[in-house]
């Protein structure tokens, strides 16, 4: 019976993710391209739209943070907001994709795009911030908390990997050879089931308030909570592995974005094979295999080295893709199972950071610290999409043409793969100032539950 509380638990964590990424994948994978060839609407206009949100709404998952660690109801801090923010996802997905002409208007099809792309994304990181913040409420055990991370992310991945396998043969079926209707219809199904996960997460996921209190005893350092959000941030600043792992996850989601943005215009411009797609984009499965690795790799590896060795297998990876198709598709498998390794460990080691703090800082504020992966997101959805759109726009590429001219080729290759190399090189650099050690933190806990279970045995049997 306690296995399958563990992977009934498990697999509504993965649920919550695999929702999210669903519009992740596709916004990551088509809306650029969506916008530039279905639309006709210019690289360059995306490129800002995008940059110009992020720059909105970059901080909004730190807001969503402190509202989550001031957040008091039945059902607990982190776990409302799957149903508060996740039907309304479901809805703005939809909108994503559906445009009316307005009567031809391009001024009011423009505002229409950039309002809507506008509330999807401060929706996304109500829906998607509790995630992680609920992670350290689910389980005390830090072997426990690895396996969620990894289920979250094998789920994640199976998901985006159908998404970016079959979205296009089904756009092209459902709309009839009519891909401005395909891609609605489309929208109107992923919407569905992401709603629909969001509210089996919240059905089944309950929060553990007794796992703070193990926590905190007697003899132990009081552990502030609930504060302003002045001193919230300043907490989170004084929590250095938070700040360098904060960098370093927004690089992360900025040549992630950017490699999933262009791998279409790559496929189908420098290598001319459109026909590639679906089954390259698909290959992001095989990222289940870096999830898997990570418990067993985090047994014999610090966190911060899973992630640094994670980052260079990428960076081989990526570099062997120009030499021919063969190496293609064996590059884009490396650099893939590198990153699925890469996302598991980046969402343990927050986790850590969060414990870092309550242990260390006697700080309890998991909201405003789990906050990293939507600013990440964020930050690398505004930074990746504006410069793959500038770089095409440098690059004179034109939405009409089959053939593209050598300046454009190199500009999409620049994006797809040499960017995306220099800053998972960077990544590796920035994470040698991450000091955080696990494993003396999990000591340091695990002592401190000992004493208090001890002390609690004793009183016991006082009373007795």
């Amino acid at each position: 019976m306690k296995n399958w509380h563990l992977w009934k638990q498990r697999v509504s964590y993965g649920a919550t993710d695999m929702a999210g990424n669903l519009i992740w994948q596709i916004v990551g994978l088509y809306l650029l391209f969506y916008y530039t060839t279905v639309l006709g609407i210019s690289p360059a206009f995306v490129g800002t739209l995008f940059l110009v949100v992020r720059v909105i709404d970059a901080f909004d998952g730190m807001f969503f943070g402190f509202l989550i660690d001031h957040t008091h109801s039945k059902y607990g801090k982190s776990r409302p907001y799957f149903l508060w923010f996740g039907i309304p996802l479901g809805i703005l997905t939809m909108l994503l994709f559906f445009n009316p002409s307005f009567g031809g208007s391009k001024v009011f099809q423009l505002a229409w795009i950039s309002i809507v792309y506008t509330l999807f994304s401060l929706v996304y990181s109500g829906a998607n911030t509790p995630i992680t913040a609920i992670l350290p409420a689910l389980t005390n055990d830090p072997d426990e908390q690895t396996n969620l991370a990894s289920a979250r992310m094998v789920m994640t991945n199976i998901g985006t990997a159908v998404i970016g396998a079959i979205s296009l043969p089904m756009v092209a079926k459902l709309g009839g050879g009519n891909s401005k209707l395909g891609w609605t219809v489309w929208a109107v199904i992923i919407g569905l089931v992401i709603m629909g996960l969001f509210t089996l997460a919240f059905w089944n996921l309950k929060e553990n308030d007794s796992l703070a209190e193990e926590a905190e005893g007697a003899d132990a350092p009081e552990i502030k909570g609930h504060l302003s959000v002045k001193d919230s941030l300043k907490g989170a600043l004084h929590n250095k592995p938070w700040v360098v792992l904060s960098i370093s996850f927004i690089l992360l989601q900025t040549f992630w974005v950017i490699r999933m943005q262009t791998a279409v215009y790559y496929l189908t411009y420098v290598y001319r094979r459109a026909d590639l797609v679906g089954a390259f984009n698909g290959l992001i499965i095989v990222a289940v295999i870096g999830n898997l690795s990570v418990p067993f790799l985090s047994k014999f590896l610090k966190h911060r080295n899973v992630m640094i060795v994670s980052m260079i297998t990428f960076a081989i990876g990526e570099a062997i893709m120009p030499f021919g198709v063969v190496l293609l598709f064996t590059g884009t498998v490396i650099a893939t199972v590198a990153m699925g390794a890469a996302f598991s460990i980046a969402f343990v080691m927050i986790a850590d950071t969060v414990e870092y703090s309550r242990s260390e800082l006697h700080i309890d504020e998991p909201g405003i610290l789990s906050s990293v992966p939507i600013v990440g997101a964020k930050l690398g959805m505004g930074l990746g999409g504006a410069l793959a759109g500038w770089i095409l726009s440098w690059g004179g590429f034109e939405a009409a043409a089959k053939i593209q001219g050598a300046k454009a080729v190199m500009a999409i290759s620049t994006s797809f793969i040499w960017l995306s190399v220099a800053l998972a090189i960077a990544i590796v650099l920035i994470l040698q100032f991450y000091k955080l050690d696990e494993k003396e933190v999990t000591s340091a806990v695990r002592a401190e539950a000992a004493k208090q279970t001890a002390a609690k045995d004793a009183k016991k049997v006082e009373t007795d």
